[in-house]
């Protein structure tokens, strides 16, 4: 399993289960929309159900429509009339292919006096090794930032094929506005000091921050107006400090301050959490479903000389410096050199409990490796496709058997179908790329990590569901 998608396993992070900080991964990503417009949509859930019974009546024009008298049929899919008069316990398939949700990628950076090296760093990246590998992959992106605008060594400006600034314009810009570039590339002008990044950054969201004047008047409304309900939300936060302000919103006052501290850090994660929640539920989701992701290029050390709170070792002294910590690996009050001011407990735990990455900041010339790999995360988090919820009789009073539950997967040469196997959980998966389970708590279909990578390599891929009722559930 990838570093990414094993964050969809909430077990192995016991403090999230305790304090409402679900890391689901990505759930948000891994929805399942109902398509009302065609049964061959590439992006779409098609859900049919039908029972034994006599012939329907005249169907509608709309996209559900129903049966004659006494029918008890439904079709999202056509305008067909449903089943005429016939029996309550009803099939049900479900065909289900990858939906690739848009992304909106906020980058909060830091403008204070020692992170020139990493905002240049970030300059030379951004429009490569982040925005073209994303753009390659068919994920619907835009980038926002929110940092100082200018041509300074702590002011970022960035120039195209991400933005609108010519290559070699940034030198020469003066106070001019950032180069916007509609639906890809937005900037709100703000200027970030070491500690206070997410209250300017919430403050800011819709219209201009109370704590700190924007640099410029162009987006009063706030940088909100940038974001679509519809996206992924992926944070990007960029400091050698750490988390340590004050905020009034969302009808209440927040202290959110890490203090260097293991736990107090952890706290005050749940608490930006909480204050990203209330403050913007139609943007970041709720604390059933997340729809947002909080990654991390902070002053912890590389993994491979970092120490976890509880051991003298390093926490992987054979990984790579610019190997990153995924979401079950601890975080560190290590810091990296030269140049990092703090660690940025409370990032990191953020960054750990909502499934995201967290890098260490001093290395900038490696920011391309580090791109490049949050770059996968966004799209790996947009293109899930693993996950289908069991689909359900129209009658309430009846039961689906699951036992009789099968999944035929139909790759998109239109070769011969695969009918996958039942097992009983993940652990029984194996090495074969033909085998789902299900998750009964949750009441999920879930493909087994080889055949999940199977269907995500085949973007024209088709999987249907088929389940058989048991009888009355009285």
């Amino acid at each position: 399993m990838n570093r990414l998608s094993a964050a969809a396993t909430t077990s192995a992070l016991p403090w999230l289960a305790a304090s409402g900080l679900v890391a689901a991964g990505f759930a948000y990503a891994c929805e399942v929309q109902i398509d009302t417009n065609s049964p061959t949509s590439s992006t779409g859930l098609i859900v049919t159900t039908s029972s034994a019974g006599g012939a329907g009546g005249q169907g509608g024009t709309t996209a559900v429509s129903q049966g004659g008298a006494g029918g008890d049929g439904i079709n999202l899919t056509s305008g067909v009339g449903g089943n005429g008069t016939g029996g309550s316990c009803a099939d049900a398939v479900v065909e289900a292919q990858i939906k690739i949700k848009p992304a909106d990628i906020i980058f909060i950076i830091d403008n204070s006096g020692s992170m020139s090296e990493e905002i240049a760093a970030v300059e030379a990246n951004i429009s490569t090794n982040f925005a073209q590998i994303i753009g390659n992959s068919g994920v619907d992106y835009r980038v926002i930032m929110v940092t100082d605008h200018g041509p300074a060594s702590l002011d970022v400006c960035i120039e195209q094929p991400l933005s609108t600034i010519p290559l070699g314009g940034c030198a020469a810009i003066g106070t001019n506005p950032p180069g916007e570039n509609p639906g890809k590339f937005y900037h709100y002008d703000l200027n970030v000091q070491s500690w206070d990044s997410t209250c300017l950054a919430f403050d800011a969201l819709f219209g201009e921050s109370k704590l700190k004047q924007p640099e410029n008047t162009l987006n009063p409304e706030g940088w909100s107006k940038w974001l679509r309900p519809e996206a992924v939300k992926v944070f990007v936060e960029i400091s050698d400090d750490r988390v340590n302000c004050n905020w009034t919103g969302a009808g209440k006052s927040w202290v959110f301050n890490d203090n260097n501290d293991y736990l107090t850090a952890k706290q005050t994660a749940l608490d930006l959490d909480a204050a990203l929640l209330a403050f913007a539920p139609q943007h970041f989701g709720s604390k059933a479903a997340r729809n947002y992701i909080w990654y991390s290029i902070v002053g912890l050390q590389s993994k491979n000389l970092a120490k976890a709170s509880d051991t003298l070792v390093p926490i992987d002294a054979a990984a790579n410096p610019l190997d990153p910590f995924g979401p079950f690996e601890p975080v560190t009050n290590d810091k990296c050199t030269p140049g990092a001011v703090n660690s940025g407990l409370g990032y990191q735990w953020l960054s750990k409990g909502t499934g995201g990455l967290r890098f260490p900041l001093c290395n900038p010339a490696g920011y391309g490796a580090v791109f490049n790999d949050i770059a996968a995360g966004v799209v790996e988090g947009a293109t899930v496709p693993c996950e289908m919820a069991i689909p359900q009789p129209k009658d309430p009073n009846t039961e689906l058997d699951l036992k009789t539950l099968s999944v035929l997967y139909t790759p998109g040469d239109m070769s011969a179908p695969k009918e996958l196997e039942l097992v009983e959980s993940e652990g029984a998966c194996g090495l074969g790329d033909d085998k789902f389970y299900i998750d009964e708590a949750n009441q999920l279909i879930k493909l087994c990590p080889k055949a999940c990578a199977l269907v995500k390599a085949d973007d024209k891929a088709t999987v249907q569901v088929k389940v058989e009722c048991g009888g009355d559930a009285f």
